[in-house]
């Protein structure tokens, strides 16, 4: 009986140790997915009661009718179960034209795709499906038909992913100032829409920037209309006041937009109001009535291959505040692009531009390479430049004592500024430096007629890359225009410019200071400009830029007799000034009667002439016409007698 009780002992142990080492079943998984599904297309599916499910990842085989009388087409239902992003590719048809349509679940259309021609397929990257859509494969033209395969692939959307279709304000994302968006522009028909919400304006008597507006109403409340803010009557008025878009589902990031970046720690210029620009003249009464100050955006778009870029910004009421197209597989920067203050949203659109000709023209795109968007502040604040400035009505205000930042981007970039001034001032506009450019600064004066040109006044180019540019004592009342570009240059026999930094600022500023008669007026480089002398009284000016020419006039019409006369020029260090008398005849032409030009340094030159009874010209420049001095100034007197 002892025996068998160990037996029984040891026969449990066993038992139990048996079972301890057996490991507990797994629950069953169901089937693993090990790639897409094979499924094929059913007739009829002309419907979306009809369409196929397409529930993951999916291979389908299917065909289209070649019927003369109608389209075949043949429809199918995305249907996930979560959100994803489905990129959709069909195969195209043999001799025939295949197309995409996307339609949401009350059969409004959505996205259509054709971008290729005959034989090829066609691709939408990135479409967002939240619950469900429809999607219909169809030839382009009746009487074409043939076999294709659709292939659909699902995934995980990401932040900071554009979700299509985004073609229209109402769809556009919010974009936060400073994040990232990657996209596609993937077919020919393809536009990226994304909504901007700018800062709002700092409050009185606070330097931080007021809580930011969504540009939405509340719901159930209706909005209040934004009174347009009084400008000068050169700055266009664009009615914004309509209520923005609703905000779209989804951010780029999942947040609110970033608080406004800190302006440069720059000097106050004087003369300007709280860092706002002002057209304000130098003693000349009340100052005019203050522009409406400017947001400086920064728009970075990355280069796609093949794809010849467009970009614009347009207002919350979709008004186009400005517009480029780049050039083809090249990125573009855009810096300084000017929007009110008091917009609260703005919208950025991308799309493909056009290229080619006649038939040929199409819109480019890539449904392979995506691009990357940044929007951004610019950090220059009240200073920084406003784009679109390329033309003399869209020029950016200056200040009689104030100073801008801009950037020449793209190479083609040209930035217009004006001064305002309310009695007659002279104006000193300087240019700094910077690298991979070298500028030319300009003064322009618009078309004074229908039909006529703009007229190029002055302009300084004697630096090269980095170097700065000025110009001096240019008299300016009432508006003066300014032309900041890139210069030519000979490449391969062609003179182009190629120049552009889309990371440097340079800095265009002006001083200015009454204008009393003691200091040339520029431009005064040609005859009909010359500046009238009084006889006894000197006046100064400078020889800036190289070979520059200054004229001034002493009539002597009204004499009777013979007037002697003498005139002494004062000369300056590194130029070699000549003085050059010229007798101008009835036809306005001059004929030179006297000169003065030993060049001797600074030492003077002087001519006596027994002038007859008419009106004479004197011009002073460099005798050698190749030096020039912008720091130092001459001095010319011509006074009665000998």
């Amino acid at each position: 009986m002892r025996r068998w009780g160990w037996v029984c002992v040891v026969g449990l142990l066993g038992v139990a140790s048996c079972k301890k080492d057996v490991p507990a079943e797994a629950p069953d998984a169901g089937a693993v997915e090990t790639g897409p599904s094979a499924l094929t297309e059913k007739e009829p599916n002309e419907r979306p009661d009809q369409a196929l499910a397409i529930t993951r990842d999916s291979v389908v085989t299917g065909g289209l009718a070649a019927e003369p009388n109608k389209l075949d087409e043949d429809w199918y239902r995305l249907a996930p179960g979560t959100p994803r992003i489905a990129d959709v590719t069909v195969t195209g048809l043999p001799g025939g034209d295949v197309k995409l349509d996307v339609y949401d679940q009350d059969r409004n259309r959505l996205v259509g795709v054709n971008s290729e021609g005959e034989g090829k397929g066609e691709r939408l990257p990135n479409l967002y499906v939240e619950q469900e859509r429809w999607l219909v494969v169809s030839p382009a033209r009746k009487g074409m038909g043939g076999a294709y395969t659709l292939e659909v692939k699902y995934r995980q959307p990401n932040d900071g992913e554009e979700r299509e279709p985004n073609d229209r304000a109402v769809d556009a994302a919010a974009l936060p100032l400073g994040q990232t968006v990657t996209a596609f522009l993937g077919h020919s028909g393809d536009e990226d829409w994304y909504r901007v919400e700018l800062p709002g304006p700092a409050t009185p008597g606070s330097d931080a920037p007021a809580a930011q507006d969504s540009g939405a109403p509340a719901p159930g409340t209706t909005p209040a209309a934004v009174p347009p803010p009084s400008v000068p009557d050169e700055t266009p008025v664009i009615d914004d006041s309509a209520a923005p878009s609703p905000t779209p589902e989804g951010t780029f990031g999942g947040g609110e937009p970033p608080a406004t970046p800190p302006e440069n720690a720059m000097p106050t210029a004087p003369g300007e109001l709280g860092g706002a620009v002002a057209a304000q003249a130098v003693d000349a009464g009340p100052p005019p009535e203050p522009e409406v100050p400017s947001v400086a955006l920064k728009i970075e778009l990355s280069a796609v291959e093949g794809v010849r870029p467009e970009v614009s910004v347009l207002s919350a009421a979709e008004a186009p505040l400005f517009t480029l197209q780049g050039k083809e597989g090249e990125p573009l920067a855009l810096r300084n692009i000017g929007v009110r203050a008091t917009d609260r949203v703005v919208f950025v659109v991308v799309k493909g531009g056009w290229t080619g000709t006649g038939k040929a023209q199409r819109r480019t795109y890539n449904a392979q390479v995506p691009y990357t968007l940044t929007v951004s502040q610019e950090e220059a604040g009240a200073h920084a430049e406003l784009e679109p400035n390329d033309e003399l009505l869209k020029a950016t205000p200056l200040t009689g004592a104030g100073y801008r930042e801009g950037f020449l981007s793209p190479k083609s970039d040209v930035d217009n500024y004006v001064l305002t001034a309310r009695e007659p001032v002279l104006a000193k506009v300087e240019l700094s430096g910077v690298d991979r450019l070298d500028l030319t600064l300009s003064m322009v004066e618009p078309p004074q007629g229908d039909g006529q040109k703009e007229t190029v006044l002055l302009k300084a180019n004697d630096g090269a890359l980095k170097e700065p540019e000025r110009l001096n004592n240019v008299a300016c009342s009432g508006t003066c225009y300014f032309r900041v570009e890139g210069s030519f240059r000979k490449v391969n026999g062609k003179f182009v410019k190629d120049f552009e930094n889309a990371d440097q600022p340079y800095r265009i500023s002006v001083t200015t200071v009454p204008d009393n008669g003691s200091e040339e007026r520029e431009p005064n480089n040609t005859a009909d400009r010359a500046q009238d002398l009084t006889l006894g009284k000197a006046v100064r000016g400078t020889v800036y830029p190289a070979k520059d020419v200054d004229y001034f006039r002493v009539d002597l019409s009204d004499r009777p007799v013979r007037t002697a006369i003498t005139a002494t020029l004062l000369g300056i260090l590194k130029v070699d000034v000549g003085l050059y008398l010229h007798r101008v005849q009835p036809d306005g032409k001059l004929t030179l009667v006297q000169t003065s030009d030993r060049a001797k340094g600074d030492q003077p030159e002087t001519i006596r002439f027994s002038a007859e009874p008419g009106v004479y010209v004197f011009e002073v420049r460099d005798a050698k016409n190749r030096e020039a001095n912008f720091q130092d100034s001459y001095q010319l007197t011509v006074e009665e007698g000998e």
